[in-house]
Parts: structure tokens; sequence; C-alpha cells
């Protein structure tokens, strides 16, 4: 009976022994080393890629990614491919159709569109400002376009230094139309404030058509891939550009804008038209000048002047009031007191005082109203007189 019992319990205690065995063998093998780091994911998608039409050609923008796909550094973009579908009718990628539609979009673009450009290297530094990328398809038909117009539509891919390639940006769609005819006669006269433009409108177009104007700018000569400089198309031939810097060269163009309904193309951009604005413009004479014997000094005050270009001031002295004057010193721009110490008991000075700005070569005010007043003389034996006797 006891011994049954044994053989029973060795019996039923083999099943565990092999389980635990086969456990610890598991165990055993998966220990493989450290843990691996995750593997890391290309380039995020580029964002707000839009398309319009200059001329016969699509301009594209769009901004490059910030991170990677998986939220971690971005490594550096060295490549941005261009796609296009010689088609419209896909569904975006903004999230507003089903999730099946959007794939199906993509699956349908991967399959049928052309990688039409591969842009790197200087060129890509040339097309790139800060983290806005822009690119002229100048002429996707390949000759005129048709009266009813073509389809189009565009999506960007970035490449990092890797070769890992982000997903499909959002698409870009438009319909290329005959282009209007561009303006002509395009003119400029520069002053302090602002560079103001005009051009002659082209012919009326078909009635159902408003023809307005967009403006162009580039410090590159020939390359005008920057938005407009008027927020909203322009009614009249007419613009003024207020922000520059004098001593730059710029380059301006200007578009006509075919808008009917809804719809709207730009012209071919008008002959170009270099434009380098010189600081000619002199800075206000200071006012408030004023002059006061203190002591045995001059102190003179004046109110500060208020340009953005101010360098400083001149001061001038003489001891005729109409002639002689000589400059004494060159306060800074913050300055707007003086102390005048090299002066001779009862020896009437006459001063002015200019202001200069920061333009290469210098220009210099007209000169303030003359003041005057002079230190008491020495009385006799060396002592002055009492305060306020000459």
């Amino acid at each position: 009976m006891k011994l049954r019992v044994r053989r029973r319990r060795l019996h039923a205690s083999a099943p565990l022994a092999t389980l635990m065995t086969a456990i610890l063998f598991s165990t055993a093998c998966g220990k493989k080393g450290p843990p691996m780091p995750p593997l890391r994911r290309g380039p995020d998608r580029m964002a707000s890629v839009s398309a319009r039409q200059e001329g016969k050609g699509v301009v594209l923008t769009g901004l490059l990614p910030q991170h990677s796909q998986d939220g971690g550094p971005l490594a550096p973009i060295t490549e941005v491919r261009v796609w296009r579908l010689d088609r419209g009718g896909l569904t975006g990628l903004s999230g507003a159709q089903a999730k099946t539609a959007e794939r199906n979009a993509v699956r349908q673009f991967t399959k049928d569109a052309k990688r039409i450009a591969t842009v790197e290297g200087e060129s890509l530094g040339k097309a790139l400002s800060a983290r806005r990328f822009a690119f002229l398809d100048p002429d996707p038909l390949g000759g005129e376009i048709p009266q009813a117009g073509k389809d189009l539509t565009y999506a960007l891919t970035a490449v990092d230094i890797e070769k890992r390639s982000s997903p499909l940006s959002n698409f870009a769609t438009l319909r290329l139309l005959p282009p209007p005819m561009p303006p002509s006669n395009l003119q400029a006269e520069i002053s302090e404030k602002a560079i103001r433009l005009f051009w002659e409108a082209p012919a009326p177009q078909a009635q159902e058509v408003t023809v307005q104007f967009n403006v162009y700018r580039s410090e590159t000569e020939g390359l005008f891939l920057d938005p407009p400089r008027n927020p909203q198309p322009l009614a009249q031939p007419a613009f003024e550009d207020t922000e520059f810097s004098f001593g730059k060269d710029y380059y301006y163009s200007v578009r006509s804008v075919a808008v009917s309904g809804k719809a709207s193309r730009e012209s071919e951009g008008s002959a170009s038209l270099k434009l380098s604005p010189k600081d000619v413009y002199a800075p206000a004479a200071p006012t408030g000048f004023a002059v006061s014997a203190e002591g045995n000094v001059i102190k003179l005050y004046w109110f500060p002047n208020s340009e953005t270009d101010l360098a400083g001031y001149r001061i001038y002295r003489s001891t005729s009031e109409t002639e002689g004057f000589t400059e004494l010193t060159r306060p800074a721009a913050d300055d707007s007191t003086y102390v005048d110490a090299a002066v001779e008991p009862g020896v009437k000075y006459y001063y002015s005082i200019t202001a200069v700005d920061t333009a290469e070569p210098p220009n210099e005010s007209e000169r303030s109203e003359v003041r005057t007043d002079r230190i008491a003389p020495h009385a006799p034996g060396g002592t002055k007189p009492p305060p306020g006797k000459p």
C-alpha cells in the first residue's frame, strides 16, 4: 500500500518538474542582452501645402516638418520631392472625409502620380525661407492650356539626411486655366516712408471676369516665390510698400488676377523693376534748444529727436552770431544735454545744434536757432562778482 502511494506521488510530481524546467529554460532563453532602442521614424509630413497659378505655371508652397513622425527630434532635411497627378477629384488629407476615403486617395495618388522634381543642395537653400518651401512648376501641360482648363493635384514629401521620407503632405489641387494678360509699364516713386508703385492695367477681359492685381517683391532677380506684398488683390493699379530698408536692392513685378465667381488665376509677371532706395532724407532740426550760463560753465538743452535711424547730434559754437561756427562736439542719440566747460569769462558764445542719421554718408539736419549766453567776467583782483552782477 505504501509502495503504491509513493509511486503515485512520483508519477504526479513528474509533470510539475517538467513544467518548471520548461519555465526556467524559456526564461533563460529570453535573456539576449540589454533592450534594443526603438526604431527611429522619418520626418513628419509637410504642412499647409497650397498651389496657385502663375501664367502657365504653378507655384507650390508648404512648411517643412518640425519633428519626426514619433514626435522625436528631426534629422536635417536634405530633399523635398514634388509629386504631381494630372487630374483632380481626390479626397484631401484634412480629416474631413472618412479614413477609408483618405486611404483610397493616398493609394490612388501613390499609384498614378509622378515625381516631377527633387529639390536638394543649393536649390533647396534657395527654395527655403525659414521653414517655408516654395517651388515653381513652370509649364505643367507643356503647351497651350485648354479653355475649359485642366485639373492638377500636387503633394510634397520631405527626406532627411538618413534618406527617410515623410508621408505625403495634404493634396493641393487647382484647375489650370488660360491666364490673363500681365500689366505693363511698371514704375515707382521713392520717398522716405514708402515705395509707391503704379502700372498700366491690361485690356479689359470678358464681362464676367474682374481683373485685380498682386504685387511681388524679391531680393533675387527673376525669382518671385514669396507671397504678394498686398494681403488681398488690388482693385486699382497702384500700391505703396512701406516695409523696406535703404541700401538694399529690390525687384518688383506685378501680376493680373482674373476673378470669375470663386475662381481666380494669375497672369505671368510684368517686366521686373529694380529699385535701390537710398537714404537721402535728413532728420528734422532739433527743437527746444536753449543755453544757460551756470557758474563757470554753459549748459545746453534740447528736446530729443524721434527718428528711428537717429545717430546723434552735432553742436556748433562761435563768438559771432552770424559766422565762424565750428563743430564743438557730437552727443549721442540718447543725449539731450551738454556742458561746455571750455569757456572764458566775459566772452559771449553762440550755439547751434543739428541732428544726423545712420546713413552712409550720414544726412545732417538743418541747424537749430542760434542761442547765446556767457559766464560773468571776473572782478578786478581775481574775485568773482556777486551772483546776478555782470
